[in-house]
């Protein structure tokens, strides 16, 4: 009997499902390309085609983006939800440490008068603005009663050299206090430097003070901006930082760690002006420009129609000057813009900057404090700004008679970590930038409301725009090694080696 013959089974391709696409938010970029995002940090710009087979659940595995995204935790199977928790973490960490920044006002007198100033600073010889030796050692009480055991303490004004006797006792009794209960604490100092002189300069250095001033640009802009009775404000601090420079290299010897930075406040006048106000920095020794848009309150209120502007306008500058930074870099010229290195870190480095208005909740209260010169606590620096506009409804108490805990659960408190928490607010929860961006809710309500309107809100607009401009250079690979240098710590500080 013949056995019959029977052919052989056709060999069974087994068929693998794609992978399930993860929660994402995208921002079309133009060009046909699309940003997509998600709320671990993970990031990718794809072009139209890739986008569509993304969104779809049709990428391919063997296409080139597909490990890229599958890196960035865009797909549910290899996103691992321990892995990307921890990310998630690392990106917000800030919002677990405690109130780590306390902002000390040690007088709201000033001998400048600035056209946008914030604090809406008194006139330099009114001393009942003045924060007193015992009203410091309350607020430093106060300081030291909080959870935070790496403190940072930033003395502000007005002009706070010009109460010289309690920024002295401050130091020396913060440093007391720190070395008893085992805790850390950094000092910064925010001064315009005109009332400086020798002995001042020198304490800062011995007790190893990070140094934060303004420079607008150069003399003509900065001077108009920043008057000054007795002269030229611009030759003060150009004076000043050239002898902080020329001094600080002794000092890194015996430990001192920072530079001297300076924050450029962008008015109208200064709209077209963002190279020459590099060329000054470079001219001055300075690496790090710290441009930033115009906040509302203060003198700026009354001066608006004079030194306002969109967000439009705010974005042509801001795109002009980053432009010019990256060319110089390009051509081996270091410097980088704060704004753009502030958010790198939280982009390319998947890590918590603790910059206050860049948390998914902002830093109001549960990241930093402000306290007036009579005492008095402030959720945050534009909280007191607000009080001296007249308007208290972000004082939290005063040192002599509140504790830290009372702070925290004020309803005060509550309800800005409310109206902060970008998971809840319309038109940020699926933001593209949600993962990168924060609001200041204090902003928001000067214009209106607590809860900011989207719709016509500037200040979103023009964080929107900063990010999608810096995505755009991340999509070029040359601009993108540029701006990933940005992140070096040593373009900041450096720590001398013996």
């Amino acid at each position: 009997m013949k056995t019959k013959k029977t052919k052989p089974a056709a060999a069974v391709t087994e068929v693998v499902p794609a992978p399930e696409t993860g929660a994402y938010y995208f921002e079309p970029m133009g060009l046909g390309r699309m940003l997509v995002t998600n709320d671990w940090g993970g990031w990718a710009v794809l072009d139209k085609n890739e986008f569509t087979a993304f969104s779809s659940g049709k990428l391919d595995c063997g296409h080139p983006k597909y490990a890229e995204l599958s890196e960035s935790g865009f797909f549910v199977e290899s996103a691992g939800f321990a892995s990307c928790a921890e990310k998630f973490a690392n990106l917000h960490s800030s919002v677990f440490a405690g109130t780590t920044l306390h902002i000390m006002i040690l007088t709201i007198r000033c001998n400048q008068k600035c056209v946008y100033c914030h604090a809406s600073a008194k006139g330099e010889e009114d001393k009942r603005f003045d924060m007193d030796v015992e009203t410091a050692r309350k607020t430093l009480d106060f300081i030291f009663a909080s959870a935070g055991k790496n403190l940072v303490i930033e003395f502000q004004g007005g002009e706070p050299f010009l109460n010289w006797e309690t920024l002295l006792f401050s130091v020396k009794y913060a440093q007391d206090k720190a070395a008893k209960l085992k805790k850390s604490v950094d000092f910064k100092l925010v001064s315009n430097l005109s009332s400086l002189d020798e002995e001042k300069l020198h304490f800062i250095f011995r007790n190893n003070i990070g140094v934060a001033t303004s420079l607008d640009g150069p003399a003509k802009l900065h001077d108009a901006q920043r008057v000054y009775s007795r002269g030229s404000s611009h030759a003060q601090v150009v004076s000043w930082i050239k002898k902080f420079n020329k001094a600080r290299p002794r000092y890194l010897k015996k430990g001192y760690i920072y530079r001297i930075t300076a924050l450029a406040t962008v008015t109208r006048q200064a709209l077209g002006s963002a190279r020459a106000l590099v060329d000054e920095y470079l001219r001055l020794g300075l690496r790090e420009i710290y441009a930033r848009p115009l906040n509302p309150f203060g003198f700026t209120a009354a001066n608006w129609q004079r030194i306002g502007y969109g967000a439009a306008e705010y974005l042509a500058f801001y795109r002009e000057l980053l432009e010019y930074l990256i060319t110089l870099n390009l051509k081996g010229v270091k410097i980088r813009e704060k704004t753009a290195q502030t958010l790198l870190t939280k982009i390319l480095s998947g890590s918590d900057p603790a910059h206050m208005d860049c948390r998914m909740i902002c830093g109001a209260a549960i990241g930093q404090l402000a306290y007036n010169y009579n005492g008095d606590i402030y959720t945050c620096d534009e909280g007191r700004m607000l009080s001296v506009m007249g308007d208290e409804s972000f004082r939290l108490g005063n040192v002599a008679d509140t504790s830290y805990t009372q702070v925290l659960e004020s309803p005060v408190t509550k309800t800005l970590c409310v109206s902060s928490c970008l998971e809840s607010l319309p038109g940020c929860s699926d933001c593209a930038f949600k993962p990168f961006c924060g609001v200041c809710p204090i902003n928001s309500y000067f214009s209106g409301s607590l809860f900011p309107q989207k719709a016509n809100d500037q200040r979103c607009m023009m964080n929107k725009g900063i990010l999608k401009i810096i995505f755009e250079k991340l999509s070029r690979p040359e601009d993108r090694k540029v701006l990933a240098s940005w992140l070096n710590e040593g373009w900041y500080k450096d720590v001398f080696k013996k």
